[in-house]
């Protein structure tokens, strides 16, 4: 079994580690392709020089060459390339559909069955390649073929790690069908196969559909491998799609034919006037002493250029997987190329479908980058939750106001902002309108309502979809009123669009509207309606009675104005994050959110075993969940209990429900505090207490 954890993730894309009997790697990485005779630059500068983890070379060539068979067969094949890092072979499927090889030339056990002979790190299965232009009925003989050999290969790959590779060429129903049948399956990897041709074509909407379907049926431990993914230009819309590993030859194919790689698409040397790159070895030379080398000199440089280029990207990727940012890289290289701006518009759209993170999963902004921004996943989440969760769905007053979120919403409409918190939701509700859709109020602050940064002017695209989240959450709400505040910023038009104009009353702006309403008859403490709107949107708690809202003490700071705490007795239940306006629980609050009827997407069941460590403050491991909510996303705050319901402690999940039941490695939840660590008691510093 395969010994592959997750550290992060960003949506599907995970940042892990994957250990091997030659060492650990980090993920996602890129292996290069080395040829067992013919490499430019040797294993071991791949290491040294260019920072590669592992490589990848092909058993076929090395079992089909007496030399080179006979020297692998003797002393293994990390003697071989001169290489002690971790090593995949391919089986020679890839050799079989290039050059017409019969059938019998390679036989399906005797391959894998050497690869384990060499020594591999990871050896692959000989599937059956699947040509893009095959019909349904072929393809699903080769999804067949293809499944057999992996079944029969599984008992003798030893202790190597075996990948099963994925075929069903352009048909995601037949994507579905293989990854369904290899899952059960003893198998460590799972590289997507018959993808090199799309590639050349350009066909990345296909990769993107056929990646997807299998995805989402594959076993989530499992590191999954985009076969023969290795322009730049593509890695991070790759890793967006939850793919782990890469391999690539093209930095060396497309050095011999004198072109270059960049995140930004190739460029042929003959074209250049300049070298427009920082790399070691594009500032070794000029562009007119690189033209002038002799072909072999130059290729020697391309091919490093390349090497350099492919490992800072995939470096870039997982540096963005870390910041929470990678749909936004992804969405800058898709303006590279029709073809990949396409690809991401497919990925938007089926996303949807895919379990992701929370929004609360990072705290990181979310940066406009075009109109697939409107689409961005964490926003759709948190639209969906608004409309799912909103507490309060009756009021006499309905105030809506345009706002662009340039600034916290508090500072351009702190007039409405202060007859709001003197009244009852039931007397008025609050509504801002952006270009993420709607934010009421009391969510104002929660991630990533203020966090998103736009320009001053919005394409229609994500103005529609701010109208439809608008229309959708009206459609739930009964008023007697609505006013509509009239503003010079691109959302103001989200009236029209939305049917309003005939039910609204428009003012021209805060000052307006503050003279003409009614003054509050009810005057609340507004910070428990805001408690009640989190609550609500962040664990689906909306019994405020059994939550004992009204026996609560709530603090601000003093400099912000912001909750601070939820206090109870001189004792912190729970912590307001200024930096994603969610809460968090001490162990106290867990208790109090147990007693509410916390729904069971939120907790985590640990073993017995587990569980003093766990009541200790130790974070839990995968290994030890007995259960963990389906619904439960990588971010949320969560409850962790044993067998028998006791609590435990609350944290921070690390991966969603259905990869800590998965996962046999690695952290699932992060503990932030727990049964057997001293309650957190309420100090008097720069708080006010209400």
């Amino acid at each position: 079994m395969s010994q592959f954890e997750i550290r992060a993730k960003d949506g599907l894309a995970r940042l892990g580690r994957f250990e091997t009997n030659h060492g650990t790697v980090t993920t996602p990485l890129l292996m290069p392709v080395v040829h067992p005779g013919k490499s430019e630059v040797t294993p071991s500068q791949l290491v040294s020089e260019f920072k590669f983890q592992m490589v990848i070379t092909n058993a076929y060539i090395i079992k089909s060459t007496d030399r080179f068979r006979d020297a692998a067969l003797d002393k293994g094949v990390h003697s071989l390339l001169n290489f002690s890092g971790p090593i995949m072979t391919d089986s020679g499927t890839f050799q079989m559909y290039t050059h017409g090889l019969p059938e019998g030339e390679i036989d399906p056990m005797d391959i894998v069955s050497f690869q384990r002979q060499i020594g591999s790190d990871v050896g692959t299965i000989l599937d059956t390649f699947s040509d893009p232009y095959a019909t349904w009925a072929r393809v699903e003989q080769d999804v067949q073929v293809s499944t057999e050999r992996a079944r029969i290969s599984i008992p003798v790959k030893g202790d190597m790690l075996l990948a099963g590779t994925v075929q069903g060429g352009i048909y995601p129903d037949l994507r579905i069908r293989a990854a369904d049948e290899m899952a059960p399956l003893n198998i460590d990897v799972h590289p997507i196969g018959g993808l090199v041709p799309l590639m050349e074509q350009y066909r990345y909407a296909d990769i993107v559909r056929a990646t997807l379907a299998a995805k989402s049926h594959l076993p989530p431990q499992r590191p999954v491998h985009l076969f023969g993914c290795g322009h730049p230009m593509f890695f991070a819309q790759a890793v967006l799609m939850g793919c782990d590993l890469f391999d690539s030859a093209s930095y060396a194919k497309f050095a011999e034919s004198g072109r270059l790689l960049f995140p930004t698409g190739t460029v042929h040397l003959s074209d250049l006037r300049e070298l427009p790159c920082e790399c070691p070895a594009c500032n070794s030379t000029t562009i007119d002493d690189l033209q002038r080398l002799d072909k072999a000199a130059q290729s020697l440089i391309l091919t490093k250029h390349n090497l350099y280029v492919s490992a800072a990207e995939i470096r870039r990727v997982r540096q963005a997987i870390a910041d929470g940012n990678l749909l936004e890289l992804a969405a800058l290289r898709a303006r590279s190329h029709p073809a990949l701006y396409e690809a991401l518009d497919i990925f938007l759209e089926q996303i949807g479908n895919i379990e992701s993170s929370a929004p609360s999963a990072n705290a990181k902004s979310v940066f406009y980058t075009g109109p697939e921004t409107a689409r961005h996943p964490l926003l759709r989440t948190f639209q969906y939750r608004i409309l799912e969760r909103y507490p309060f769905r009756r009021t006499r007053m309905l105030v809506m106001v345009p706002d662009m979120g340039a600034k916290p919403f508090s500072e351009t409409n702190q007039a409405i902002e202060n007859e709001v918190k003197m009244r009852d939701p039931a007397e008025m509700l609050l509504f801002y309108v952006t270009p993420i859709g709607v934010v009421p109020w009391e969510l104002e602050h929660v991630y990533p309502a203020q966090q998103t940064i736009f320009p001053a002017s919005v394409d229609s695209e994500c103005l529609t979809a701010a109208g439809e989240s608008l229309t959708r959450l009206l459609s739930t709400m009964e008023f007697d009123d609505c006013m509509w505040v009239s503003r010079e910023t691109p959302t103001n038009v989200l009236s029209a669009a939305t049917g309003l104009s005939d039910r609204a009353t428009k003012v021209s702006g805060v000052s307006e509207l503050s003279q003409i309403l009614p003054a509050a008859s009810h005057p609340q403490l507004w910070q428990k309606r805001v408690i009640a709107g989190v609550c609500a949107f962040q664990w689906d708690v909306r019994d405020m009675d059994s939550f004992g809202l009204n026996e609560l003490g709530i603090t601000l700071s003093s400099s912000t104005g912001k909750i601070r705490h939820i206090t109870r007795n001189g004792k912190v239940l729970f912590t307001l994050v200024p930096t994603n306006g969610l809460l968090t629980p001490t162990y106290d609050g867990g208790r109090l959110l147990l007693k509410s009827g916390l729904k069971d997407d939120y907790k985590v069941v640990v073993d017995d075993d587990a569980a003093p460590f766990v009541a200790d403050g130790k974070s839990v491991m995968t290994k030890f969940v007995k259960w963990a909510g389906p619904h439960l996303m990588a971010g949320e705050e969560v409850l962790v209990v044993d067998s028998k319901g006791e609590f435990l402690g609350s944290g921070k999940a690390v991966l969603n429900g259905r990869e800590m039941m998965a996962f046999r490695r690695g952290v699932a939840v992060i503990m932030r505090h727990s049964k057997k660590q001293p309650p957190v008691d309420y100090k008097e510093d720069d708080q006010e207490s209400f």
